[in-house]
């Protein structure tokens, strides 16, 4: 059973797992969901199966059994999905995504931006609670 304080942290990795892993082995099918013609962007195929492995490694980190490795993924979450986020804002207002596609992965990178500040905060909590050595 996973403790409340863990709740943020486990969710985050099990997120960055799946869609990390939907990235890399069905790309074009994430393109289509988020209105980007696969066909037309092959390079974003591309590219989407590279950041596919970066983020399975990150959510495999958050959900390890090391808990410096597991402790270092929580203090980079927030950096790292607030620049996913910023990413996706800048995304939408270029026009370099369609609107509902950008809107849509601001909301998923906002949504993992709020779980990541959720972690790095209960991590904080627990480290000054606990016991010293």
């Amino acid at each position: 059973m996973i403790s409340a304080h863990n709740v943020p942290r486990v969710a985050l990795g099990t997120i960055r797992v799946v869609n990390g892993a939907a990235a890399m082995v069905a790309p074009k099918m994430l393109m289509n969901r988020l209105g980007v013609d696969a066909a037309n962007n092959p390079a974003a195929v591309y590219g989407l199966r590279m950041f596919g492995i970066r983020t399975v490694l990150i959510g495999l980190d958050l959900l390890g059994a090391d808990e410096g490795v597991r402790a270092r993924a929580v203090r980079m979450a927030p950096l790292i999905h607030g620049a996913d986020t910023a990413s996706a804002v800048v995304a939408g207002v270029r026009g370099d995504l369609p609107r509902r596609a950008a809107l849509l992965a601001t909301a998923i990178s906002g949504a993992n931006v709020v779980l990541a500040l959720l972690a790095w905060r209960a991590q904080r909590a627990e480290s000054r609670w606990a016991a010293p050595d």
